[in-house]
This record gives C-alpha cells, sequence and structure tokens, in this order.
C-alpha cells in the first residue's frame, strides 16, 4: 500500500500542478489584460465616432453617388482595420451601454488552457507587447509540462484497457510475429472505437449547454479540438459550463494520446519488419523508474544465478535475443569453461565444498561474496576452487551446467 500511494502520490502532485499553473497563467493574463481591454474599447468607442461623424459630413456635402461610394468604402475599411465586430460598433453608438468584455477569468483559463495543450482557438489573443512575451515564455514552460502529463495519463489509459481486455479474453495477449502484429491493430481499433464513442457521445450532451450548436457542428467542434486543430471558428462560449467543457476536452486528449501511442506500436512493427537484433547490451530500458542498459541488466542477472562475467562476455547476446524472439530455444552450455585454467584467471568462483555433489539436481550457486559485507558465521565457509582435489574438480565439472546459450 506504502509503494502505491507512493507512486499515486508522484503523479497526483504532477496533474495538481498543471492545473495551478493553468490557474496562474488565468489571472496574470486577466490582470495583465482586463485593464487594458477597457482602455481598447473607449479609444475605439471615440475613434467609431469621429470616423461617422466625418463620413456623414462628407456624404452631406455632395451628391455624386461615386463620391459616396468611396466615402462609404473609405469607412469601412477603417472599421475594418480596428477589428471591431458589429456587436461591438452598435454598442458604440450607444453611449449609455458598456462592451461586454473578453478577457474575464473564466475566459483567462480557457486561454490558458489553449496554449498547454496548442489548440490555439484564437477567439482571444493578447493585445500588448508585454502580454505577448509572457505568452511565449508561458508556452515555452507550459507546452511541455501538459504533453509529459497527458502522455502520463494516456499511458494508463491504454493500460486500463488492455487489462480489461486481457481479463476479457483471459489469455496471454503478447503473441510472436504475425499474431503480434494482429494483436497491436486489434488494440488500434478498440482504442479508436473508444474515441470515435467518446467524441458521439460527448457530442450529443454539448449541445445541452452550448445550445446555439447543432449536433454535426459538435461533432466538428470536438474532433477539431481533441485533435488540437483549433480552427477558431466553433468556440465554446458559455463560461459558466467551462469546468464540464475542459474535462471533456482532457478526457478526449487522453484517448488521442493513447491511440497515437498505439499507431506508433504499429508503424514501429513494420518499421523494424524482417531486421536482425544488434547491439542488445546498449539498449536502454526504464525498469522501476530507473533507466539502465540492457547489457547491465543481463550482467546483473547472469552474476546473479552463479554465471562468471568471463562467460557471460562470451556469449553472442544479439543472436541469442533474436532467436529468443523467434521462439528458438537455446542450447545448453556448461557453467564453466572447457578452459579451466583459463577460467580460474579470469574469474575465479567461490564454491562450497562441504555440498554433497551426489544429492544435488544437477545445478549449484557461484558467485563472488560482496566485498564490503562479512560472512555470517552460521554460513559455510567457501574456500576457491583452485583448492579443491583434481577428482572434486572433475565431479564438479561434470555435474555444474547451466541451460545458458551456446552462441
Amino acid at each position: 500500500m506504502r509503494s502505491v500511494l507512493r507512486i499515486a502520490s508522484a503523479h497526483l502532485a504532477l496533474y495538481l500542478f498543471v492545473i495551478l499553473y493553468v490557474l496562474i497563467g488565468a489571472y496574470i493574463f486577466h490582470y495583465m489584460e482586463g485593464d487594458n481591454e477597457v482602455y481598447l474599447h473607449d479609444l475605439q468607442r471615440e475613434h467609431v465616432l469621429r470616423l461617422k461623424k466625418e463620413v456623414i459630413e462628407k456624404i452631406a456635402s455632395t451628391k455624386n453617388v461615386d463620391d459616396i461610394d468611396a466615402h462609404l468604402r473609405f469607412f469601412l475599411k477603417n472599421i475594418s482595420y480596428l477589428h471591431i465586430s458589429l456587436d461591438n460598433y452598435l454598442i458604440y453608438n450607444e453611449p449609455l451601454k458598456v462592451v461586454q468584455k473578453r478577457w474575464t477569468f473564466p475566459a483567462s483559463v480557457l486561454f490558458s488552457f489553449t496554449i498547454l495543450t496548442t489548440i490555439g482557438y484564437g477567439n482571444v489573443t493578447p493585445s500588448t507587447q508585454e502580454c505577448k512575451i509572457f505568452t511565449m515564455v508561458y508556452g515555452a514552460f507550459g507546452i511541455p509540462l501538459f504533453l509529459i502529463t497527458i502522455a502520463d495519463l494516456g499511458r494508463f489509459s491504454k493500460t486500463a484497457i488492455m487489462s480489461i481486455v486481457q481479463k476479457v479474453y483471459k489469455k496471454e495477449l503478447k503473441k510472436p510475429g504475425e499474431q503480434r502484429f494482429l494483436r497491436e491493430l486489434g488494440e488500434v481499433f478498440l482504442v479508436a472505437l473508444l474515441f470515435v464513442l467518446f467524441i458521439a457521445i460527448g457530442s450529443a450532451v454539448i449541445p445541452l449547454w452550448e445550445d446555439q450548436l447543432t449536433y454535426f457542428d459538435s461533432v466538428y467542434f470536438s474532433y477539431m479540438s481533441l485533435t488540437t486543430i483549433g480552427l477558431g471558428d466553433i468556440v465554446p462560449r458559455r463560461m459558466d459550463f467551462l469546468l464540464p467543457t475542459l474535462i471533456y476536452i482532457t478526457i478526449g486528449l487522453w484517448l488521442t494520446t493513447a491511440l497515437v501511442e498505439q499507431l506508433a506500436d504499429v508503424f514501429r512493427l513494420v518499421h523494424y519488419a524482417g531486421r536482425q537484433v544488434t547491439n542488445v547490451k546498449g539498449i536502454t530500458v526504464w525498469l522501476g523508474g530507473r533507466r539502465l542498459s540492457v547489457g547491465g541488466l543481463i550482467s546483473t542477472v547472469c552474476r546473479r544465478v552463479g554465471m562468471s562475467d568471463h562467460l557471460i562476455n562470451q556469449i553472442n547476446w544479439d543472436k541469442t535475443i533474436d532467436q529468443a524472439l523467434s521462439g528458438i530455444a537455446p542450447g545448453a552450455l556448461p557453467i564453466f569453461p572447457w578452459h579451466f585454467t583459463d577460467f580460474l584467471e579470469h574469474d575465479p568462483p567461490l564454491i562450497d565444498l562441504s555440498i554433497d555433489l551426489d544429492q544435488m539436481d544437477g545445478s549449484f550457486y557461484c558467485s563472488r561474496p560482496a566485498p564490503t559485507k562479512r560472512r555470517r558465521e552460521s554460513q559455510m565457509s567457501a574456500p576457491t576452487i583452485s583448492w579443491m582435489r583434481p577428482h572434486e574438480e572433475a565431479r564438479i565439472l561434470e555435474r555444474a551446467n547451466y541451460a545458458v546459450p551456446d552462441n
């Protein structure tokens, strides 16, 4: 239970840190752009009223249709340069009305979220130079952090899905050759089916609070968001339902990541099809939260069962692993090389001579003693093999065989 809690707490701390990062970024964006937005609206109102007054005076002073058309075109072009929407233009003509702010705190949360997910709807953008600089710095640190988090969640999702499948079929899913390729394809179709069902169900729920969207618009919005395309033509507008929207997008990104990882596994099988195993000992793997080389792992296991370093280095591990992956059982090799004198010179083992070799099952343990630990008195002594008499050496060589690859 302690181990589970320790592992879970590390992942939970990562998720909470990402949430805190989004909220802190949203507060800073809201602080930097909130007051500036009010100032920009006042400037735009004055500019629109001035342009409107000028165009009315120019139109009133002429009866030429071409001049009137030119004045109207000039007015519309200036309004377009200001990026003023029709709703805001109508509000600017009403002195008592106030333009609705876009940089509210919920909108800032959505903006921070779209930066980290690289969706980038584009409906809300920074206007000040300071905020643009902060946006770049915020994304530089936040995007890798969020991608790591989503990849972690996607890996958990994939593992959970495959565990359920394995329990349903009640058999080992790891299979060699073409069966493994078919299994990987089956897993891709399974995750893809879950992805499609998730979009189909979610698109039926979204119109309940985004009432301006049809079912097709919801499907389009879901796909564009979950694939991080984010064209921005359809964006969330009901900020009071922002939390379920963000949860829906986050879960969808989990499935997207799991699907991409599953496709990557299939592409790796296709890419490495027909290739021989090379440089096995140089491959690095993650095991128990630690990164180590396969060569170091092999040496540790072999020493644990009593093999000497001299014998380990004589084995062609590339060929052995390639045969094991193909289902070919390795041949047997004595634990001691035939050149016994050379073996003693390279790596003399320690053997307990008090053991009755006639009662052994054909295997025994030999290893180096730990240099920093003293043997307890209750343990049997282990003089070096060079102290044994010739007939004892022959008996040991005759009986001590391990099923070790001979290549």
